[in-house]
């Protein structure tokens, strides 16, 4: 009884929702106000923040605005006198109501999606694929009984289309390769991928560094850095952090042994659904990274001399480095079956210094026989290796929509 009522209250309230909904594109919108927002509105970070402090450098005709729900990061903005509103603050729902254009990284919600009909859309994302994603990742996760709801997914639609995580704007993308399998995840027309870069590959073009870095390369001139960021695991969702030196013939008095013969510093990154997990592991050239250890990620990345990931997209960014990376598929046919399957072959098309135990990795690093990308393996995933993805996304967005 009580389930019955709750879902007669929702499809009641659903009503002026939805006729509040259509009544927005009565509305005027700003073509210079911009609305940005990440992470469900917990974090400034990304892809939306990248070209969020492009806007505000290059282009000081536009009024734009970061909305957050988190406190901490409303402060720091205030502080820095850069344009930011609380997501349920009247100022921030009035900002997105008249707003030309939105740059979101996850979800609609980061920058109040009910208000938003009448903008356009610019679904940043926040990396190129290699598992599913989207739609796709929702057909995996469902089985069989994936058919059987769409009809209740097209009703829930209809009573709240601001909620439709497939009502977008425009996608981008860093290469051609990528656009069927963004097409297929969010149900979109092709013509609305844009080929234009990730903003936050622009900084690895920079020449500033984050601090911890000028930290260690103080203490150890000499040094190769490595850097290891592998993607999440649903155990990390429910408490559970993954933890890449549990297992897999993890040997630590030989790593610790690899880092000073070799002359390495080993910056260890888990993915932010595992920053709670604990790695047991005290050298001074193992340094465990937290987010609060850098502003900028990927201005983190770009001093790294070797990466080390396993189904993460931060293979495709760091190939604009030109530098070695080591894939380490472990657990590979445990994840594809168990987490998500990935778009294509994995060992066709991700080339690297592939190694599957930590047997392996030690040799490799030992024998120091990594080698750099090709430029045609680059050329297959990147159409533009330069720093300049933030100018053309806001020239595509000028020359279609304004």
């Amino acid at each position: 009884m009580r389930h019955s009522l709750t879902k007669i209250c929702k499809t009641v309230f659903a009503i002026p929702r939805m006729l509040f909904w259509y009544t927005e594109r009565l509305i005027p919108r700003n073509k210079n106000k911009w609305v940005f927002g990440a992470w469900f509105g917990e974090r400034y970070s990304d892809n939306s923040r990248a070209i969020y402090e492009y806007v505000l450098k290059e282009m000081p005709c536009i009024k734009a605005m970061w909305l957050t729900s988190n406190k901490s990061i409303y402060d720091r903005l205030k502080n820095e006198n850069k344009p930011v509103a609380l997501l349920s603050s009247l100022k921030g729902k009035l900002f997105s109501l008249t707003a030309s254009v939105a740059f979101i990284t996850v979800e609609r919600k980061e920058v109040n999606g009910f208000y938003l009909n009448g903008a356009k859309l610019v679904w940043l994302y926040h990396g190129m694929v290699m598992k599913y994603i989207m739609e796709d990742e929702r057909r995996f996760m469902v089985g069989d009984s994936y058919g059987k709801k769409t009809i209740k997914k097209l009703l829930m639609r209809f009573l709240f289309p601001d909620m439709d995580n497939y009502n977008v704007g425009s996608i981008t993308v860093t290469g051609e390769f990528f656009r069927p399998f963004f097409e297929s995840a969010f149900k979109v027309d092709p013509s609305k991928i844009w080929v234009d870069g990730y903003p936050r590959n622009d900084v690895l073009f920079s020449k500033e560094s984050e601090d911890i870095v000028k930290k260690y390369r103080g203490l150890y001139p000499t040094a190769k850095f490595i850097i290891h960021m592998p993607t999440h695991r649903l155990h990390g969702l429910k408490g559970q952090a993954f933890n890449p030196f549990e297992g897999y013939g993890f040997n630590k008095e030989r790593f610790y042994e690899i880092l000073e013969q070799g002359d390495y510093v080993y910056f260890y990154k888990g993915h932010f659904y595992d920053a709670e997990g604990s790695v047991d592991l005290e050298h001074g050239r193992f340094v465990r990274i937290t987010d609060q250890d850098f502003d900028i990620l990927y201005r983190l990345v770009k001093d790294m001399d070797i990466l080390i990931t396993d189904y993460s997209s931060v293979y495709f960014d760091f190939l604009l480095l030109r530098r070695p990376i080591i894939l380490t598929p472990f657990d590979f046919e445990q994840y594809i079956v168990e987490e998500r399957p990935l778009y294509y072959d994995y060992n066709k098309y991700i080339e690297a210094n592939k190694v599957y135990d930590w047997d392996e990795v030690f040799g490799l690093l030992q024998s120091k026989s990594y080698k750099c990308p090709s430029d045609e393996l680059i050329s297959r995933y990147i159409k533009d290796r330069d720093g300049d993805s933030c100018e053309r996304i806001v020239k595509h967005i000028q020359t279609e929509w304004m």
